[in-house]
């Protein structure tokens, strides 16, 4: 499936009222769901899907105050402490591009089952979503929303769920070593498909994010 053929897909999801579009930015020049801001919302779906992710140092300035008090509590060298703040920052700053790299990887195999990524998050709190028509001709929707971890999002986020059709998936649980939860996205995708099983794991993953 192309990138056009998807795009109208994603706008029958939108017009069918499972989904929302982001809204056009206070300084734009064209209005909420116009031509114009469908042209944006596709032009911003494409430059998504190649898009590299690179890391870089991010300019904002250390807080020496919380440093000071990590380096007298842990008792650590002035070497030390400029070295951990160094990466510190960096984590940081990769943390949020992480999201994206996850969903590359997951739509790798999940495309040929007909999911489709709302890549450069065009729509409102949903990453992908599939048609499903069943043997009578009727549409049922199939929206999902993916996290890195469990304790990724806060409440006032995990609210836009309530009432809603939306499936949530997380990669990893944060109070458990070493444990994921990539068999839970394989049940969502297809249902006791092992090859589906295989493909969606943390080895893989990690093998991708080397790539």
């Amino acid at each position: 499936m192309d990138l056009d053929k998807e795009f109208q897909i994603i706008k029958e999801f939108v017009k069918s009222g499972e989904g929302v579009f982001k809204k056009p930015q206070k300084n734009a020049t064209f209005k909420n769901g116009d031509d114009k801001h469908l042209l944006s919302l596709k032009n911003t779906l494409i430059r998504s899907r190649g898009s590299k992710i690179s890391i870089t140092e991010p300019e904002t300035v250390t807080d020496d105050v919380l440093w000071e008090y990590i380096k007298l509590q842990k008792n650590l060298s002035n070497e030390q402490v400029e070295e951990f703040a160094k990466y510190h920052k960096i984590a940081m700053s990769i943390e949020t591009k992480l999201g994206n790299l996850l969903e590359s990887f997951i739509y790798k195999y999940i495309k040929k089952h007909n999911w489709i990524w709302c890549s450069g998050s065009i729509i409102q709190d949903i990453d992908f979503i599939n048609k499903d028509i069943d043997e009578s001709g009727k549409i049922q929707w199939i929206s999902l929303q993916v996290k890195n971890s469990d304790n990724s999002e806060n409440s006032s986020s995990s609210r836009v769920r309530v009432g809603t059709n939306i499936k949530k998936w997380f990669r990893r649980l944060s109070k458990v070593k070493n444990k994921d939860n990539w068999i839970e996205l394989s049940k969502i995708v297809k249902k006791d498909d092992q090859e589906l099983i295989t493909e969606l794991s943390e080895k893989n993953y990690l093998d991708y994010l080397k790539t």
